[in-house]
């Protein structure tokens, strides 16, 4: 018979008394998912980058202090990350602010009527920019600052159309025991992207789907253009959850049934204003705080700018900006 060694011996004993100790997370435990984490969601940070950029560092500095502790798993930008296109030090600024995160939460931004190229006036200009972007969509400005080569090679990032580019794309990860997909289209989206959209979710009904583009409600109502989307996309999968926007300075929500039953929680926000005296208003987040095993969703508005120096507000409390989602169906896995 082979002898055991003594240290090996008090080894065993040691873990044999120490098992009752091990932590519910352990796989044998069961495999335990905490259901809680936190999305952070970034309205319109056009003015900001504007007038006061510290309003938008504030923010994404704060996001990445605030990982560990509030369990962010991913940041979402609803669009229009600039004010004038053609104006560099706005994207230098924008991305500046954005890639404070790099490396630290995964993040998808994505394309505002601001961000795209047409909108070339400046402040000194007089012209219209509409007619130019409901014809010409390029956005080489935005891919300059926010380029497919970069996101390709973070652990969410999917994919892009067209191909190379971060017009439209799409991220996955998993918290709270769900699989997830974010969805980021451009504003106002051709037939052509949201059939590219289309056959995204419908390649992954295991994952719930947030999609997430500029236009699409204003305040409680939805838009043509959000109609459009709510039609040709948003009612017409099973797992798709939320569809969140920007755009216009007010906020809202509305719960609609898509044709499998499901409800599609829509939720917009925009805090940006032209009035320099108000320019800290430019600085309010939303958080997202999810309990998949509750079936809850607590939306909170914070400036962390407005925090940290005491010129403004740092919560609005009121309850368009301060609610909670209830009864949302999870299918944790």
């Amino acid at each position: 018979m082979t002898r055991v060694p003594r240290w090996r011996r008090a080894l065993l004993i040691v873990v044999v008394l120490m098992a009752p100790l091990v932590p519910a997370t352990s796989a044998a435990a069961g495999g335990y998912v905490d259901p809680t984490f936190t999305l952070v969601v970034i309205p319109d940070t056009q003015l900001a980058v504007q007038n006061k950029p510290e309003l938008f560092n504030a923010q994404t500095e704060w996001i990445a202090q605030q990982r560990d502790a509030l369990g962010i798993p991913f940041v979402i930008h609803l669009g229009d990350l600039v004010e004038w296109p053609a104006r560099i030090s706005d994207w230098e600024r924008a991305a500046a602010a954005m890639h404070r995160l790099d490396g630290v939460v995964p993040y998808a931004v994505t394309v505002g009527n601001h961000d795209l190229d047409a909108w070339a006036c400046t402040p000194e200009a007089t012209c219209d920019p509409w007619p130019g972007i409901e014809h010409d969509r390029s956005t080489v400005m935005f891919n300059t600052y926010f380029p497919w080569s970069a996101f390709r090679r973070t652990p969410t990032y999917r994919a892009s159309h067209p191909a190379r580019t971060m017009d439209n794309s799409w991220f996955a990860f998993r918290a709270g025991g769900v699989r997830w997909l974010v969805l980021n289209l451009k504003f106002r989206p051709t037939d052509d992207e949201l059939a590219w959209a289309n056959r995204v979710i419908a390649r992954h009904p295991d994952r719930q789907v947030i999609i997430n583009t500029h236009e699409y409600q204003q305040g409680d109502a939805r838009t043509a253009t959000g109609e459009r989307i709510w039609q040709a996309l948003g009612r017409r999968h099973a797992n798709v959850q939320f569809i969140l926007s920007g755009h216009y300075t007010r906020v809202g929500r509305r719960v609609d049934a898509g044709d499998a039953g499901n409800p599609v929680y829509q939720i917009q926000a925009d805090y940006q204003t032209y009035s320099l005296p108000r320019v800290n208003e430019n600085s309010y987040l939303r958080t997202m705080a999810f309990d998949t095993r509750a079936g809850t969703v607590s939306v909170r508005t914070f400036s962390p700018y407005c925090a940290a120096t005491g010129e403004c507000p740092a919560h609005l409390i009121d309850g368009r900006n301060e609610f909670t989602l209830a009864g949302v169906p999870f299918p944790v896995r």
